[in-house]
């Protein structure tokens, strides 16, 4: 049994990496030599999980991961599930205090900076965070490396499913805000302002990817 079957069989009821997802990403990363990934937003981590599975399976490759320093106490939590899975070697996992961009920010000041084939980003779904966040990665990626925005079409009013927005992280949005779809902006905006080439929605998941220009 591959790790990638692994992943699928102890881990199928976890959120929100599903295994036609996984299977896109495993055939992308093989075709476009992908070793080096940057992911924003684990959540549990099946997502991540798989990475390291598809990296194992092939031999090489590395992932580096983050989300809020919450994440650590969900059930099973990101160590235990790649524990489980014989995969922790090939996951470096950052917990942010407040947003995943000052994790980003620290990453630029390393000497050598770290450089990635792909980054998976699946964090933050404003236009604020988002698309500062992708400003971030740009400098991150190597040339003719990919990004994945996930939930383009997020918004912030869908996410809470009519509930009050009072008391919630949101309530200092605009009804307008909460109406936008702040991924969706970033893509159609900042993406090609940056002249990322190659760019496509795979809408079955609501993805947009694109990649970095080489020169």
């Amino acid at each position: 049994m591959t790790y990638f079957e692994k992943v699928t069989n102890k881990f199928q009821n976890l959120k929100y990496m599903n295994e036609d997802r996984a299977n896109f990403i495993r055939d992308f990363m093989h075709k476009n030599q992908v070793e080096n990934v940057l992911e924003l937003g684990f959540f549990q981590e099946k997502s991540s999980a798989y990475f390291a599975a598809i990296m194992e399976d092939q031999g090489k490759g590395h992932l580096t991961t983050i989300d809020m320093h919450y994440a650590a106490k969900r059930k099973p939590s990101i160590s235990e599930v790649l524990k489980k899975l014989g995969l922790s070697h090939r996951v470096d996992m950052i917990y942010a205090q407040r947003s995943y961009t000052w994790e980003l920010g620290k990453m630029l000041q390393q000497t050598p900076r770290p450089q990635f084939d792909l980054c998976y980003l699946d964090g933050g779904h404003t236009w604020d965070v988002t698309g500062y966040g992708f400003v971030i990665v740009d400098m991150l990626l190597k040339p003719g490396g990919w990004i994945i925005f996930d939930d383009l079409d997020w918004t912030i009013s869908k996410s809470l499913k009519g509930r009050p927005i009072s008391g919630t992280c949101w309530k200092g949005y605009s009804d307008d805000e909460q109406n936008s779809k702040g991924v969706r902006m970033v893509w159609e905006l900042i993406v090609p302002h940056l002249k990322y080439v190659n760019r496509f929605e795979e809408s079955r998941f609501a993805w947009g990817i694109a990649q970095k220009p080489t020169k």
